[in-house]
């Protein structure tokens, strides 16, 4: 339960860390640095659950949401899609990681692709809702809110496997699902 609450924290902490850029709706904020983190460290049941929580804290108007947003309307706007996938992204992210766990592969060799996949599923749900919200063809919405974030969410991906995998030599329990989640 602790672990939930540290991660949901963690998300909304990373909603905090914004740079909004002047062409494109979607801001850039850290939270899916802690949303892969969390499918990483908690496992997919507590790592979708801690985004979950958190999307429930911002539809009840606390201010979690990128820059400070809040309330149900945030979901209908144009980065409501990224904020579905991040509870998506953690489930499957916890997934594969587990199941590629099994096989005993370090974390970093199997984290990049476990990752990509997490970063794809938010890109896909953020870029099809970005598309329906502002009425724009798919392959705009992905050039508006994927394509600039490609590098910065690559980087974010890293800097997630390299925090599990200091956690799990550090505090195994921490560092890997330990069989729950």
């Amino acid at each position: 339960m602790v672990r939930i609450a540290l991660f949901t924290t963690l998300t909304a902490t990373g909603a905090y860390i914004v740079l909004p850029l002047p062409f494109t709706p979607v801001p850039f904020t850290l939270q899916l640095l802690f949303t892969m983190l969390s499918g990483l460290v908690l496992g997919p049941r507590d790592g979708a659950l801690s985004q979950i929580v958190y999307l429930a804290l911002g539809i009840l108007g606390i201010p979690v949401f990128a820059g400070g947003n809040a309330g149900i309307a945030v979901l209908v706007d144009p980065t409501g899609g990224y904020l579905i996938g991040f509870v998506l992204a953690a489930y499957v992210v916890g997934c594969l990681n587990r199941y590629f766990d099994k096989r005993a592969c370090p974390l970093i060799g199997r984290g990049m692709a476990v990752s990509m996949v997490g970063l794809g599923i938010i890109h896909g749900c953020g870029a099809w809702w970005l598309s329906v919200a502002l009425q724009i063809d798919l392959s705009k919405a992905l050039v508006l809110g994927c394509i600039p974030y490609v590098v910065p969410d690559g980087i974010k991906c890293m800097g997630a496997l390299v925090v599990a995998e200091a956690l799990q030599r550090i505090a195994p329990k921490w560092g890997r699902a330990a069989g729950r989640g």
